[in-house]
């Protein structure tokens, strides 16, 4: 029995498991489906990324192209206008370039092309303690006479002036100048009243620039102090520029540069537009005939930035203003020159150095009628404390003792009663006002001044000086009562407008 019921159970088994075949089948299918769908979304996912990422490529070339297309309108709209601008810019230049071309049709027709004008005006304050004066200085005639002309003082010299100067450059390279300086000016010293400092011209020899002819008047080429009072440290000048210097000279000459080199010469009258004589016996007027012949050589160092040594020399004859006969009988008119000299600057960093001596002698040009003979000394030196504000020195020497004094141009008697002395000659208390009796030694000068400039702007500085005269003999008239002094004292300001 027990082997029946195994039986019925192996069938059991054997049955049943039949039965679950096609379920068991199914059920495999089933899951291989579900992987291909698995695998089929994964590919959609994919395309689907696919498509996403050409639909943004897409997008972003269509907005580069857009922007492109933005850029490419911009800048055919900045061509247009830079086109119209140009065009604008065009028809002005074409009617300024008309404008150019009148005007210089206009300089040309009235002479104006090539032509530069410049000036200045520089008043000063002068306190003078022996003569007792204290006054502004500008434009005046120390002796008061409209008509008279102009006395040079120590303190009365060539500052407290005004200057205009036309110059002209012309096609071919000559040079025209007109420098007008009333009551201040070489004209002033040499030809009475007259307002002419220099009238010159300058033309090349042969088409070279540096090979010129000169000729006219021409103003002094001595010393290391300029004229005008916009180009000097001081107010007043130095002693070798006041009273041993020329003022200027009428003639033609050269002008040559090479290099570093400059060399100038002039065959002239000097210190006079035109000698006359008025001294034969009957005081009858006659001509005559002072020519005197003038030098002048710079060198300029190359290794420096600006720097110059230059020599400077004279003979012939000048102007005598000597009222005693000496012993060749020169009285008045002219006598024989002979004059040297030497003048140096350089400037390095804030430092600045200037010198110059020079020597002299006239015949017949002394207070005692002998030769007035001479030299000196001169030095300054400046330092730059800011770029507006400079500080100056200067020291002069001048001998003079020769024949009881006298200098370049000879003595004028009116000058010993009239107390203008300016320091020099004998001893003015032994002498009566012609200067006749006058004898022994003349004076020994020196001066130092101390000063400022301050450059206020680029055309505009102020002056301030301090001065102290000397001389080895009572000199220096003293006004106050009468007697003379071996020393003066100055105080001088000026202001100096220049364009």
């Amino acid at each position: 029995m027990r082997k029946t019921m195994h039986k019925r159970y192996s069938l059991s088994v054997l049955a049943l498991s039949l039965g679950f075949a096609p379920v068991m089948a199914r059920a495999d299918t089933n899951a291989q489906i579900l992987k291909e769908l698995k695998a089929l979304q994964a590919q959609v996912r994919q395309l689907e990324a696919k498509v996403q990422a050409q639909d943004a490529q897409i997008h972003a070339q269509g907005a580069a192209v857009q922007a492109q297309d933005t850029a490419i309108k911009a800048q055919q709209g900045q061509i247009a206008d830079a086109a119209a601008n140009a065009n604008d810019a065009s028809t002005q230049a074409d009617h300024n370039a008309v404008q150019i071309i009148g005007l210089k049709g206009a300089a040309k027709r009235t002479g104006m092309d090539g032509m530069t004008v410049t000036g200045s005006i520089a008043p000063a304050y002068v306190y003078n303690q022996d003569l007792q004066s204290s006054s502004f200085v500008f434009l005046n005639r120390s002796n008061g006479s409209p008509g008279g002309s102009t006395i040079y003082n120590y303190d009365n010299s060539s500052f407290g002036q005004a200057n205009i100067q036309f110059q002209k450059v012309m096609s071919d390279g000559t040079k025209w100048t007109l420098n007008l300086v009333p009551d201040r000016g070489a004209g002033a010293i040499t030809n009475g009243s007259s307002i002419i400092n220099e009238a010159s011209v300058s033309m090349p020899i042969n088409g070279d620039q540096s090979t010129r002819l000169i000729a006219g008047q021409i103003p002094d080429w001595e010393g290391y102090e300029y004229v005008f009072d916009n180009q000097t440290y001081a107010v007043t000048h130095n002693l070798l520029f006041d009273f041993t210097e020329l003022s200027a000279y009428t003639g033609a000459g050269v002008d040559i540069t090479r290099g570093s080199w400059e060399w100038k010469a002039l065959l002239g009258n000097m210190n006079s537009p035109r000698y006359y004589y008025t001294m034969n016996a009957n005081t009858v007027p006659s001509g005559g005939r002072a020519p005197g012949a003038v030098f002048r050589v710079d060198y300029s160092p190359s290794s420096y930035d600006n720097a110059d040594i230059g020599a400077w020399a004279m003979i012939g004859k000048l102007p005598n203003a000597t009222t005693v006969a000496n012993a060749s009988g020169v009285s008045g008119g002219t006598s024989s020159v002979q004059m040297f000299e030497l003048d140096a600057y350089m400037t390095h960093a804030a430092w600045g150095y200037y010198g110059q001596v020079g020597f002299g002698k006239q015949a017949g040009a002394a207070y005692n009628g002998g030769d007035a003979k001479w030299w000196g000394l001169s030095g300054t030196l400046t330092y730059n404390f800011t770029p507006r504000l400079l500080g100056f020195a200067r020291a002069d020497y001048l001998n003079d003792s020769a024949n009881g004094g006298g200098l370049v141009g000879g003595v004028n008697g009116s000058d010993l009663a009239n107390g203008t002395d300016n320091g020099f000659g004998p001893s003015l208390a032994t002498c009566d006002a012609t200067g006749a009796n006058c004898s022994g030694n003349g004076a020994n000068r020196y001066a130092l001044s101390f000063g400022t400039d301050y450059q206020i702007s680029k055309s505009t500085k102020l002056k301030l000086e301090y001065r102290h005269d000397g001389s080895n003999l009572p000199t220096f008239i003293n006004v106050s009562n009468g007697s003379y002094k071996k020393s003066n004292n100055l105080l001088a300001a000026g202001l100096a407008v220049s364009f």
